[in-house]
């Protein structure tokens, strides 16, 4: 499609497509941000209304209590208070991201007002059930499978650690989720200009799916290449932006730090009063305003570049729709110039000022920012984690060998009324044999050998609730959490009373997926510590009616954790095994978490103590 003659007679000359992105970058990036900036309010007040209609007549939302919210006049009220809030995301993140890499390429003057407008309007062609799909796919599915269009507000979506675990662990489930995976990656690759065929063509939903399919189809090839190649470019930007504006700096700032001591203090009011500066308060107080002023440049130059890099690839995705729909021209209009260099200037100066401002506040008057707190506590997890068998007392006394905090464990009930050990809702997986605990007496049960689950070739016996208590009374805490579809008040009943026999009620915490029955406990057995696990929520978690928070990953927010403080609860995050997010919870303001790793999470602790004040402010001062 080529420019009209209005257009061509406000545009003079036509210049490269990689002059385009040099000159169109800029405005990209002032899009998104005054976008962000419009989105900012809406997102906000529908947020707020959500947590506010989530906690209204009692207990918030979560996972453990979702039965009861979904029979409850909240569900549908929330349901479309975040439809709402997912729309507003669509229009902003994207549809209107479209419009504007579309003028661009166009040589059409490009607005944030003009834009937006156009993709409110636009929404209409979605409300249909292929174009729900579309948007639940964007939501969803695309976070999960780890490409295609997203936005900010599911980015982190992911399965829970513990679904997950039972998907890997089951080679026929490991399989289905593997080439799921790839499904959705090739479902992606062909719908990639699905949304660009339904908002610059005026197709519908249905009719953009196949377009897409048919014009990818006839150039896969290409553009396969092109995204291949595009990718590389991102990858190198991110590499040589990290190495520049973090690894450089780290260098300089790392090698002088490295000198000084860990956790210094001063009281600058005294020292200012006395006017008496050592040496050695002199020292710190430069290098913690030069550590503070790098990182704060830092995440703001490496957020800027990757706002860029996210424009650059919509410059590039709208481009190739326009090649591959047969209104490509190897020379592109010129941008309209706009001579504001002056003002631009001005405040980028005046965003570096306020950054050594703040270096300069930070450094002298913060020192909680560079002490470290107590050590977040580590929970075994199924009583020892990878150190010995699950579920097991060799567990038991791996976790007390490795100084840990405590052990967590399942319990269920059997057919005549006993606790025994076990994760799962049947014995298969451990001893071949497919019976449920409830099926099955104590004395069947003590009849099956469980394959130790470290390789060693060694068959154990099934443990009871009483083993375990004998093996941890006074030297560990036990979190005993009431499992599958015999956790109910009865269980509850019988625990408290074995605990009581076995003398540890100090030494025990019963924490359950159901909340109805942690509830129960709670009300029922106030001297008892307990504690709620779930992976979702909406609202203030730590109304609850527990003692212990215990939430996966994506749930376990600053926010989230801060409340459950304030309520005078503790928060326990569950079950982190990578390197990555034992790094992050250990240096958290968690009270503890729940592991299978518990060697690698404690060196993961070693690196956390022995940073220095740069690395520490590298790892908590951010913008996301």
């Amino acid at each position: 499609m080529e420019p009209n003659t209005q257009q061509e007679s406000s545009v003079q000359k036509k210049i490269s497509f990689g002059r385009l992105s040099f000159q169109a970058l800029p405005e990209m990036w002032t899009f998104q941000i005054l976008a962000g900036l419009l989105l900012a309010v809406p997102a906000a007040l529908l947020l707020q209304l959500i947590d506010w209609v989530a906690g209204i007549g009692g207990d918030v939302f979560t996972t453990a209590n979702i039965r009861t919210f979904v029979l409850s006049w909240r569900f549908p009220v929330i349901l479309f208070l975040g439809s709402l809030l997912v729309l507003v995301y669509v229009v902003t993140e994207l549809l209107s991201q479209i419009y504007l890499t579309d003028d661009i390429l166009n040589g059409r003057r490009a607005g944030v007002r003009t834009c937006i407008g156009r993709g409110i309007r636009s929404l209409k062609r979605f409300m249909n059930p292929f174009g729900i799909g579309i948007i639940l796919f964007i939501l969803i599915v695309a976070p999960l499978c780890g490409v295609g269009f997203s936005i900010s507000l599911s980015k982190t979506f992911y399965i829970p650690n513990f679904i997950m675990e039972v998907l890997l662990n089951n080679p026929f489930f490991a399989v289905g989720y593997i080439a799921l995976m790839l499904y959705l990656v090739w479902l992606v690759f062909r719908s990639a200009f699905t949304l660009h065929a339904i908002l610059l063509d005026g197709m519908t939903p249905s009719e953009g799916r196949k377009y897409s399919n048919r014009i990818v189809k006839e150039h896969r090839w290409a553009f396969l290449k092109g995204l291949i190649l595009t990718m590389l470019v991102m990858i190198a930007i991110y590499f040589v932006s990290g190495f520049l504006f973090s690894r450089i700096p780290g260098w300089i700032l790392g090698d002088y730090g490295e000198s000084l001591p860990k956790d210094y203090t001063f009281d600058l009011r005294s020292v200012i009063s006395t006017g008496e500066f050592s040496d050695l308060d002199m020292q710190m107080i430069v290098y913690r305003t030069a550590a503070v002023f790098a990182v704060l440049v830092e995440k703001y130059l490496i957020s800027v570049v990757v706002l860029l890099c996210g424009a650059y690839f919509m410059l590039r995705l709208g481009r190739y729709y326009l090649e591959y729909t047969g209104r490509d021209r190897n020379l592109w209009p010129e941008r309209p110039k706009k001579a504001r260099y002056i003002w631009k200037i001005v405040l980028i100066l005046l965003m570096f000022v306020l950054f050594f401002a703040a270096a300069v506040l930070l450094g002298l008057f913060f020192d909680p920012i560079f002490v470290r707190e107590e050590p977040v506590k580590i929970i075994a997890h199924r009583t020892g984690g990878t150190m010995a068998s699950e579920n097991s007392v060799e567990g038991i006394e791996q976790a007390i060998a490795h100084g840990c905090y405590g052990c967590e464990t399942d319990i269920q009930r059997t057919k005549d009324g006993h606790y025994i050990i076990n994760h799962d809702d049947t014995f298969k997986r451990l001893t071949g044999v497919k019976k449920a605990p409830k099926d099955m007496t104590l004395a069947q049960i003590r009849e099956l050998r469980i394959k130790d689950t470290t390789g060693s070739g060694k068959e154990l016996l099934v443990p009871t609730l009483e083993d375990l208590l004998d093996a941890s009374r006074g030297k560990v805490k036990l979190f005993v959490e009431l499992k599958g579809v015999t956790a109910d008040r009865q269980m509850v009943d019988d625990a408290v009373r074995i605990i009581r026999e076995h003398d540890c009620v100090e030494d025990t915490a019963l924490i359950s997926l159901n909340y109805d029955v942690i509830k129960y406990a709670e009300t029922t057995y106030p001297e008892f510590e307990t504690g709620t696990l779930f992976f979702a929520s909406l609202g203030d978690v730590s109304r609850l009616t527990c003692d212990l928070l215990i939430m996966e990953e994506e749930t376990a927010t600053d926010t989230n954790i801060n409340l459950i403080h304030d309520a005078g609860k503790q928060a326990i995050v569950w079950t982190v095994n990578s390197s990555e997010g034992l790094y992050h919870f250990l240096d958290s303001k968690a009270d503890a978490v729940i592991t299978d790793q518990v060697e690698l999470a404690q060196k993961v602790q070693t690196r956390l103590d022995g940073r220095t004040d740069l690395e520490v402010l590298e790892d908590n001062l951010s913008f996301d």
